[in-house]
Formats: C-alpha cells, sequence, structure tokens
C-alpha cells in the first residue's frame, strides 16, 4: 500500500515543479487577491474544492457547484471539453457522469494544499448503467482513479486541471474481447 501513496506524492511533487504553481504557462499568474476579496485558509479552500466531488457526486447536488466555482472556470481537461466553462456547464458535465454511472462514488485518497491550490487524488466507482461518450452502457462496475488541482480565488474555483484513468476505466468498462458480455 505504500508504493501507491509514494507514487501519489512524487507525482505531485512532479507537477508542483512542471506548473510552477502559477509560473507555468498553463496557468494564469499568482496575483495577489483584491481587499475586497475574502481571504481563505487552506483549510478552507480543501472545504471548497471538496464540494466538486462530494457534494456534487457523492450527494447528488450539482447546484452546489454555483456556490464554489467562478462564473467562467478554466477547465484544463482532456475529453473535449472547452477550456473556459460556466458553472451550468460543468454542473452538466457532472450531471453526465451520473447518467451513466448512477450509483457513482468518489472517495478522497489524499490531499494537499499550497497557497491557493488544492490537489485532490481520489478513487472512484461505479456500475455503468448508461452511456459514457462512445461507450454504451455495459452494466460493468469499475473502479479508477483521478487528481485535480484547484485553483481558488477570492473563496472561488477559478482553475481547474483533471486527470483521469479513462484508460482503466474503459478497459473495465469494456471487457475482455469476445467474452461476449455486453
Amino acid at each position: 500500500m505504500r508504493r501507491p501513496l509514494a507514487l501519489v506524492a512524487l507525482f505531485a511533487l512532479t507537477l508542483t515543479l512542471t506548473l510552477g504553481f502559477g509560473q507555468a504557462g498553463l496557468a494564469r499568474q499568482a496575483t495577489p487577491e483584491p481587499a475586497d476579496c475574502p481571504a481563505t485558509s487552506e483549510e478552507e479552500n480543501i472545504a471548497i474544492a471538496r464540494v466538486w466531488h462530494e457534494e456534487v457526486i457523492n450527494q447528488r447536488n450539482p447546484e452546489a457547484l454555483a456556490d464554489v466555482l467562478d462564473p467562467e472556470v478554466v477547465h484544463h481537461a482532456a475529453g473535449g471539453y472547452p477550456d473556459v466553462m460556466t458553472s451550468e456547464e460543468v454542473g452538466a458535465m457532472m450531471g453526465s457522469f451520473l447518467d451513466a454511472f448512477p450509483d457513482l462514488r468518489y472517495e478522497f485518497d489524499l490531499w494537499i494544499t499550497q497557497d491557493e491550490y488544492v490537489v485532490e487524488r481520489y478513487t472512484a466507482t461505479g456500475t455503468q448503467d448508461g452511456p459514457l461518450g462512445d461507450l454504451p452502457a455495459s452494466g460493468r462496475t469499475a473502479a479508477w482513479t483521478g487528481i485535480n488541482i484547484f485553483r481558488i480565488e477570492c473563496g472561488k474555483i477559478v482553475e481547474v486541471w483533471s486527470e483521469v484513468d479513462a484508460l482503466s476505466r474503459n478497459a473495465q468498462l469494456a471487457g475482455p474481447e469476445g467474452d461476449g458480455d455486453g
């Protein structure tokens, strides 16, 4: 069990060095929060970031995003999603996962904070009873991991980087070729 956690820590460190937390070209430059911005602690930032999966997915409350997302959040993710999304668009994206996996559940493996950044490492589990992108409903249960990095400004999520082990998830949903299970 120590090996996967060590790999997560190594990944987080590599990501920290790569992104430079606000210094790389992918991220907007970190700027001091305006005087009228509510200051948030690292604990408060975790609570804000936690809404993304705990409230929206685990509690089945997509409307909770409106309280924690910037009106136009920058979301860096694979899968054909636009870089800038409204809270309604993010809610619809996450709702499509609930449609595909009605029993979807996220467990939080690790939280790391630094300044306005929160890194979340999670394990998701669900049974695919609906289509997911090009994958038809399979009736299979899959478990996958992912990492989100949230940048929080003025008490709102303004930017998110999402990395999901979709290759493993999709392989579990598709199953071995020729098994006849569908």
